[in-house]
């Protein structure tokens, strides 16, 4: 890069990494691919030349406490990726909510027109959905400790379960997930003394607890969930080799469902697809949503399962 843009990236990355975590010259050399002496040019260069006050404590550099970024303003391009997160994000949770709306509010003064008129549409929109206050409020409790790494207590209703049940834990990581139009929180239980993943929408009651953690330098949420199909970790991933028939042989190809993925073509004009992943509900039904039209080649097991609930479903129909 530049050394423009790296002036810029250097400066976003100091402020994202205040003491204690702060990064020393080696770590920001490594992460821009340059040598020690570029990096302490282009801090010599934020503090003399940009007025940037940038502290030091051995190693490590810092943006002095009270610094704050100047206003971002927004590429076309930046400014479309932020308003089809935003987008995905309100119509996979289909509520409204304020943090949302605030976000389309601020990006709505960073944009130009036409995309300016389809953001104000899209907050017209929203205004119309479902208030969850419970929901919005569990949310920002869980980001604040997040950030924050404080532990929470929360009364969870668990699918199996009858009634809520009280449980600390200490969260992670949070990840929306499409299917089923929810968001989970990944974090250290301390009930069950080991990592678990909570449906938000099923935290009945929460509360942030003086108890304070922290997050393992080794977690990584990516490497964490690189093996399931969804938001459910654990288990040994598998091979999974399925067969699509010919008509969906171009959707196929033009989707990337998983990391993992791979497509041989075959002469009948079907295509099998395979993913080394962890077999779990979501992939389960993600197979049975393509219907007729999809055969599990392997592993054995999951083919039979999935035999098995073709032929009670036939069973039901037959039954009226």
């Amino acid at each position: 890069m530049d050394r423009t843009t790296r002036l810029i990236s250097l400066w976003i990355i100091l402020s994202q990494n205040p003491l204690p975590r702060a990064l020393n010259v080696r770590g920001i050399a490594n992460r821009f691919k340059v040598d020690r002496r570029t990096i302490y040019r282009d801090l010599n260069a934020l503090q003399n030349e940009l007025g940037v006050p940038i502290g030091e404590e051995g190693p490590k550099r810092f943006l002095v406490e009270g610094h704050h970024l100047p206003p971002i303003r927004f590429s076309v391009p930046e400014a479309m990726t932020i308003f089809l997160a935003a987008r995905l994000l309100l119509n996979y949770s289909r509520r409204y909510d304020s943090n949302i709306a605030s976000t389309f509010l601020k990006l709505n003064s960073a944009v130009e027109l036409p995309l300016r008129d389809q953001i104000q549409k899209t907050m017209d929109w929203l205004q119309k959905q479902a208030l969850d206050r419970q929901f919005i409020r569990t949310m920002a409790i869980l980001a604040e400790a997040w950030v924050n790494q404080r532990t929470v207590r929360i009364w969870y209703h668990a699918l199996v379960d009858e009634e809520a049940t009280e449980r600390s834990i200490d969260p992670y990581f949070i990840e929306p997930a499409a299917a089923g139009h929810s968001s989970y929180v990944i974090g250290y239980c301390h009930r069950t003394n080991e990592m678990r993943t909570f449906k938000i929408e099923r935290i009945m009651a929460i509360e942030m607890t003086s108890e304070t953690y922290s997050i393992p330098a080794d977690f990584d949420a990516n490497t964490y969930l690189a093996s399931s199909w969804g938001i459910v970790a654990g288990g040994e991933a598998e091979t999974i080799r399925l067969r699509f028939r010919p008509e969906l042989v171009r959707i196929m190809k033009e989707t990337v469902w998983h990391s993992s993925q791979r497509l041989e073509p075959q002469r009948d004009g079907s295509v099998i697809v395979t993913f080394t992943v962890t077999d779990t509900v979501e992939l389960y039904s993600w197979i049975m949503g393509w219907g007729e039209k999809v055969e599990v080649l392997e592993p054995e097991s999951l083919r039979q399962d999935i035999t098995e609930t073709a032929k009670a479903m036939l069973e039901v129909y037959h039954e009226k």
